[in-house]
């Protein structure tokens, strides 16, 4: 990543989104934006660009559309019951498709790798997902599924567990960005304490 150009990040907020997989990794990336010298932007984005209102009924409005210019450099997808319906929408579907085809790193938190796994972008790769939804995950073809770590990263895709593992998810993506220093620095202002074991990279 160059100094002078920003790395984009962008949250994804739909109906029904899981409140702390995409606030968990909103904030630790928001940290890392305010700590780096880096030039980094983090947003939020629904859909359209309107407000959603998440899982446990928290209303929020984004900074804009999924689909607004320019591209992000990494997305993250979290899960919630909204899931049931994006992986079946084959509109979202090929949304996921085109970012993966044009360079953005795909990251998804909890239940959010069906979406990817529908989209055909988990084929003969590690990953893994909340514990409920394991089996769902077996079922895309050719999928290695991960069980007991925090996250996976498989290079282009990485996927974490469920709800509060998105957090590590995040911090893994800032050490792989800027360095393990940085991540430290990140999870110490969270107070959170990160294991940059508990995942896996292939």
């Amino acid at each position: 990543m160059s100094d002078t150009v920003p790395y984009r990040v962008t949250v994804l907020l739909f109906e029904g989104v899981e409140e702390l997989d995409a606030f968990g990794p909103w904030e630790t990336l928001r940290f890392w934006q305010e700590l780096t010298d880096r030039e980094v932007v983090v947003r939020t984005a629904s859909l359209d660009g309107k407000p959603v209102r998440c899982s446990l009924g928290l209303a929020v409005t984004p900074d804009g559309g999924v689909d607004d210019d320019p591209r992000p450099d990494l997305l993250i997808h979290p899960g919630g019951s909204g899931i049931d319906h994006l992986r079946h929408d084959q509109a979202h579907l090929a949304r996921m498709r085109s970012f993966a085809d044009t360079g953005t790193l795909l990251a998804s938190v909890c239940n959010g790798a069906l979406v990817l796994g529908a989209a055909g972008l988990l084929a003969g790769l590690p990953a893994t997902s909340h514990w409920s939804v394991l089996d769902d995950l077996a079922q895309f073809p050719d999928v290695e599924v991960r069980t007991g770590q925090r996250w996976v990263d498989a290079g282009h895709i990485v996927t974490s567990a469920g709800v509060s593992a998105g957090i590590d998810m995040s911090l893994h993506l800032v050490e792989r960005v800027e360095g393990t220093a940085r991540a430290r620095e990140v999870a110490h202002v969270l107070e959170y304490p990160w294991d940059s074991e508990s995942g896996a990279s292939e």
